[in-house]
């Protein structure tokens, strides 16, 4: 009887281990790479956009605080050359536009356990989006010289956001983490209104602090990629 108790009790042991090992974790901090693109191909060529976000959650009980930020931009030139150009002193003309994009949220949720390795929140975010549109035109003379003077299509704007979003978490097998949510986002000023949005993930866990994740998201006129390097503290 003895030797019963001692494998029940070791059984006992490693299963509690095991789900405290697939536990979903929410005080934790993310960087990586965003990529973001805009389903409008009136604006091309800067309708994908390049660059990195930033977020950090800590969880206290059944809720949890999260904040977000993210910075994205891309970089065109249009370069015309002297063939066009000699009926007139300038040897060269360059077009260079930068387009820009930050978002900066903070959010509260709400979370349900489903079991040991499983979970769904519902969560509210509001934040700030700001937009610019930057453009310099560069004139080159036949004497080697250059003029950079702005460009009509530089332009800013910003606007506030609201994000209300559940979704399930799963930890799978070993090491890997599965999510989808849905949810709606809306932006105010002339042109905001209310967009559904849906995203899915996947993260691997090389131990438990450490892993690495990736999420798409698609939100009506735009849709966005990150893969994010994940510290659990």
């Amino acid at each position: 009887m003895k030797q019963l108790s001692l494998v029940a009790g070791l059984v006992t042991l490693l299963t509690g281990a095991s789900a405290a090992a697939h536990t979903i974790n929410f005080d934790k901090v993310e960087v990586g790479y965003k990529r973001f693109e805009i389903d409008d191909k009136d604006i091309e060529p800067l309708d994908v956009l390049d660059g990195f976000n930033l977020a950090l959650s800590k969880r206290f009980d059944n809720l949890y605080m999260e904040g977000r930020y993210y910075n994205v931009s891309d970089y065109n030139r249009v370069y015309y050359s002297d063939p066009f150009l000699r009926a007139t002193n300038p040897k060269f003309l360059t077009f260079d536009t930068e387009f820009e994009i930050q978002q900066y949220t903070v959010g509260a949720g709400y979370i349900h356990t489903l079991n040991e390795t499983s979970i769904f929140d519902v969560s509210l975010h509001i934040g700030r989006v700001d937009l610019s549109l930057d453009g310099t035109v560069t004139i080159g003379y036949q004497d080697g010289s250059e003029s950079v003077r702005p460009s009509s299509e530089s332009a800013e704007d910003d606007s506030t956001i609201y994000r209300l979003r559940g979704q399930y978490q799963t930890r799978v097998l070993e090491n890997l983490e599965l999510k989808a949510g849905l949810g709606f986002e809306k932006a105010t000023g002339e042109d905001g209104d209310s967009s559904p949005l849906l995203f899915v993930g996947a993260g691997y866990h090389f131990n438990s602090k450490f892993s690495v994740n990736t999420e798409y998201r698609n939100v009506d006129d735009y849709s966005t990629l990150d893969v994010n390097f994940r510290y659990n503290f």
